[in-house]
């Protein structure tokens, strides 16, 4: 080349430099041109894929929470229900609900398993999950506004009593129609118990019906509340409510040594609960579930001693129109 003159040589090198951007325009630039338009490809691909991914992640953002809500209707449906109906507890609650709104004189309680109806699926088959309904009907018994009445004791007439039951009878024998004892109380706290009863939990806890009818110068006041539960095979929550239709919360720990069964006239156990306490009924004795025994069978006396009078009076009025009126003699 040192033969070649500076203008062939710089043909040469115009030449070779040519040659160079060709091949670097066809192995570099075009390569990565033509990667480019690859990259360009993947990366609208990618974004396609982040746009489905996202939107799928906010499709699963939205079903879990629709989830969540489900399961907790779901919950507040099993909520709405009582999760186990115990007979002791739920009887226990009611009598002391009217206990408490002063209505505790109670002549029968019984509970009775209602059926309820089931669910059939389009196969024709039955849900093994369903409703139950225990349905508790009390009676209980006002005062008359005259007999003295009992409860739990009060007043104590028994022989442990602080002051003698002779005195005590003595003192409210000439009380009997008067002051408290002359108003008649039950009804109105019969019906007040009953609106708690309904109110404390309308979605399980239901007043079916009430009757109040009159008997003897008390009135007879019944009903019939029906408690609502429901068995599930996979229950969702676990009931927490500590409502006393729920659990047990009576006395605990009760010494029944003395025993409950076959309850003398008289109890002389000292073990027992009902020790000093007299049981007397007799068959002459109008019923009178509110009233003290003796109470009761001094009303009867005075209701007997108060017919006899009305019947010699009746029986004095019949002799004398039965005597023949005196004739004038004629003159």
């Amino acid at each position: 080349m040192s033969n070649l003159t500076a203008r062939e040589k710089a043909f040469m090198y115009a030449i070779t430099l040519l040659i160079i951007i060709v091949l670097g325009y066809f192995f570099g630039i075009r390569t990565l041109n033509n990667k480019y338009e690859q990259y360009k490809e993947e990366l609208q691909t990618l974004e396609e894929r982040k746009v489905f991914l996202d939107q799928l992640k906010t499709d699963n953002q939205n079903m879990t929470a629709e989830i969540d809500n489900l399961k907790e209707l779901c919950v507040g449906i099993e909520n709405s229900f009582i999760d186990e109906l115990e007979t002791e507890c739920i009887e226990q609650y009611v009598l002391e609900k009217f206990e408490k709104e002063g209505c505790p004189y109670l002549v029968e309680i019984t509970s009775t398993d209602v059926a309820m109806g089931a669910v059939t699926y389009p196969d024709g088959t039955t849900c093994p999950d369903g409703v139950n309904c225990l349905q508790v009907a009390v009676v209980y018994s006002s005062t008359d506004g005259y007999t003295i009445p009992q409860y739990n004791r009060t007043p104590d007439f028994t022989e442990g009593a602080q002051v003698p039951a002779a005195e005590t009878i003595t003192e409210l024998m000439g009380q009997m129609g008067q002051g408290v004892y002359g108003e008649r109380h039950g009804y109105e706290e019969f019906i007040k118990a009953l609106k708690k009863i309904n109110a404390e939990n309308p979605s399980c806890i239901k007043v079916n019906d009430f009757s109040v009818a009159e008997d003897g110068g008390i009135m007879t006041l019944s009903a019939t509340i029906n408690f609502y539960g429901i068995s599930l095979r996979n229950r969702m929550s676990e009931d927490t409510r500590t409502e006393a239709y729920t659990y047990w919360q009576g006395h605990k720990g009760v010494d029944t040594e003395g025993g409950f069964i076959g309850f003398p006239y008289v109890c002389d156990d000292p073990d027992s609960l009902w020790y000093g306490v007299v049981n007397m009924s007799f068959d002459d004795t109008i019923s009178k579930p509110f009233a003290a025994y003796w109470a009761n069978k001094l009303f009867d006396a005075q209701l007997e001693a108060a017919n006899g009078d009305i019947k010699e009076l009746l029986n004095f009025g019949a002799e004398e129109e039965a005597v023949p009126a005196e004739t004038t003699p004629e003159t």
